[in-house]
């Protein structure tokens, strides 16, 4: 990817917007997204249909993964690189599977794992250890992307951003470069750990997606007909934070439409994030907690 390619903007709403919106502003071709996509990109796809233009739906099989080919070739699609409620990771589409690509990047911990022919991207510095409050769009030199605004000048993006926040990225995404693959191998060590124990201690626990094709950071799991609002309480009476409900939802325990477009029930969805820096005692704390609380 060329540096000319890349955008800064202050905020990764409004990322997900030029990227999206450069591909879909004036566009006859149907728009494909996933289930398991985050909401603003449901919101682009409701948005697109009421223009009167046709729009697909992809479902996700049970382990979270999506068949990106049933796209069709003259549509414009939305591609997710990682999951970031189940950490999965999706395949590559072949490029004749679409007319446009949107790749949303904002959790994938390959940075540059990108579709050989894509149009747009986003990626949220978070996921590499930046700041909030800025956001990455990449905009392919060879793409279809069109400026959805008003052609003022040759920016192809307006409004401002944090320097100070541009700089903490800059040297965020250096020292990310620096200790992934290393980090890496020790996420995959807590992950896989915490999922032995728990499945071992609470038999009806059901885990969105698998190891082998997940990033190790994440890790989102079932426990049907319990009451999240409890076992969080519990857990955080003992020193421990974790997530439930939806990672993009409008409320801290609204459900999760990831997990509910996997086959998952509505209730008793939690997610856990994973660190470099924790240890296996640590996480063995938290499991068992959540164990005991269950």
């Amino acid at each position: 990817m060329a540096k000319n390619e890349l955008e800064i903007v202050g905020e990764l709403g409004f990322g997900f917007q030029i990227a999206i919106s450069g591909l879909l502003e004036g566009s006859r071709n149907s728009f494909t997204f996933a289930a398991i996509d985050r909401q603003i990109v449901h919101a682009f796809a409701r948005q697109h249909a009421a223009r009167g233009m046709n729009i697909s739906e992809l479902t996700a099989e049970s382990s979270g993964v999506v068949d990106y080919q049933r796209s069709k070739s003259e549509s414009i699609l939305s591609w997710q690189s990682t999951n970031r409620e189940t950490g999965v990771i999706q395949n590559l589409p072949e490029a004749n599977s679409y007319a446009s690509l949107f790749a949303d990047m904002t959790a994938s911990y390959e940075i540059k794992r990108l579709p050989n022919n894509w149009d747009s991207a986003v990626w949220d510095p978070r996921s590499f250890g930046g700041p909030q409050g800025i956001a990455i769009v990449g905009i392919s030199n060879n793409g279809s992307w069109r400026n959805p605004g008003p052609q003022l000048d040759n920016r192809r993006v307006f409004g401002s951003y944090s320097k100070p926040l541009l700089l903490a990225t800059a040297v965020a995404l250096e020292q990310w470069v620096k200790t992934a693959e290393n980090n890496y191998s020790k996420l995959k060590k807590l992950n896989e750990f915490a999922r032995q124990v728990l499945t071992q201690r609470i038999p009806e626990l059901k885990i969105a997606g698998e190891l082998r094709n997940s990033d190790p950071r994440y890790l989102a799991f079932c426990i049907p007909g319990l009451v999240a609002e409890e076992l969080l309480r519990k857990v955080e009476s003992a020193g421990f934070l974790i997530d439930a409900g939806s990672a993009c939802g409008g409320g801290a325990l609204a459900p999760s439409h990831v997990l509910t477009a996997m086959g998952f029930p509505l209730d008793g969805n939690f997610r856990l994030t994973f660190k470099p820096e924790q240890s296996v005692e640590s996480v063995n704390d938290l499991v068992e907690r959540i164990a005991a609380s269950a």
